[in-house]
């Protein structure tokens, strides 16, 4: 039998797919493939690679060695906010790695990576001559196969944040879309830039690359690190780890970005970082406005403040902020302390 929560899940995934094929004509693919030409890839490999990478970001390298193929995560400065956010996707050994970066901070964080070098035995390498990014979000998860081969031109690795974000796709750079979909499936429209794959993460609520994150802004909680099973609670020290341990364990994380979804489609001749306030109280700062795609939007926002205003003022536009269905249910904290003495 079919729980509710997984018909409510499977509800909202079609639906979240829809919204982001709005503009089909005709039966809908059943999946689209994005170019991901803002984000780029480090390689870090050598005997010492995991070890390495362990003291740098906030999560755990060990799930590499139980099994998982990809993982989110993101690097920190001394004072505990986010540089970087990555994904790590394993390559062609167990001391191989695909970093994956946003464009504009990947000498920054090559650079990072070389200070703590020191003499660990670590190669890091720009590989985007030869590689290159996709995003792949299909209807139906499972007809996907997810086998690596580093050796071939086309790998697939699921998406470790959202199963609605489907897949990063990590091809050789003189593959283009169509080959793509001739190793896949023949039911996928290859797009020319990654706007709809902007618009499905802004309306999910997922921020991404400096952009969104501009680089010791803000904290790994307060960008859903948690929640996007980014960063690790048990693992060992690592840059930034005291205060982001420190905010998880008292338990009050007062602003998180989160989607915004306008009254109407918003031009761009609104700025990033908008203050958002609340109608009733137009001088009341509630939070800043990150980026913005067709009606949807996301923001670093106060999340009970705007949960309460119900209708946001930004800019010139009004917007309502939406708690995403993927958070998960937190219990109140008076019984999060009584579990814990427990």
């Amino acid at each position: 039998m079919i729980s509710y929560r997984k018909v409510n899940h499977l509800f909202f995934k079609r639906n979240v797919f829809n919204q982001l094929l709005r503009h089909s004509h005709g039966d809908p693919p059943k999946a689209r493939l994005f170019p991901l030409k803002n984000r780029k890839l480090l390689k870090v490999h050598g005997n010492d690679a995991p070890v390495f990478l362990q003291g740098l970001i906030t999560n755990d390298m060990r799930h590499f060695e139980e099994g998982a193929k990809s993982m989110y995560a993101m690097f920190l400065n001394n004072k505990g906010r986010v540089l970087y956010d990555t994904l790590i996707h394993k390559w062609d050994s167990a001391e191989s790695f695909m970093l994956e970066c946003d464009n504009d901070v990947l000498n920054m964080l090559q650079k990072h990576l070389k200070i703590f070098k020191l003499r660990r035995k670590v190669e890091i390498e720009d590989v985007n001559q030869n590689f290159r990014l996709w995003a792949l979000v299909s209807q139906c998860d499972d007809a996907i196969d997810t086998k690596t081969n580093t050796q071939s031109n086309v790998n697939i690795y699921k998406d470790p944040r959202l199963a609605d974000l489907g897949f990063r796709v990590l091809s050789t750079q003189d593959t283009d879309g169509v080959q793509i979909v001739k190793n896949i499936s023949k039911d996928i429209v290859v797009e020319n830039d990654d706007v709809g794959y902007q618009y499905l993460r802004y309306k999910l609520g997922v921020s991404e690359g400096a952009s969104d994150l501009p680089p010791a802004t803000c904290f790994p909680l307060e960008v859903n690190c948690d929640y996007l099973h980014g960063v690790s609670f048990h693992k060992g020290c690592y840059i930034g780890q005291e205060l982001t341990a420190r905010v998880h364990h008292t338990g009050v994380v007062r602003k998180r970005i989160m989607p915004l979804k306008f009254n109407q489609t918003v031009e761009n001749d609104m700025e990033k970082d908008t203050i958002l306030s609340s109608s009733s109280n137009p001088k009341l700062n509630l939070g800043k406005l990150r980026g913005f795609v067709h009606d949807y939007g996301i923001g670093l926002v106060r999340i009970k403040e705007v949960l309460d205003a119900k209708v946001l003022n930004i800019g010139k536009y009004t917007a309502e902020a939406i708690k995403p269905s993927w958070w998960p249910i937190e219990a109140p904290k008076e019984k999060v302390s009584k579990l814990e003495q427990e």
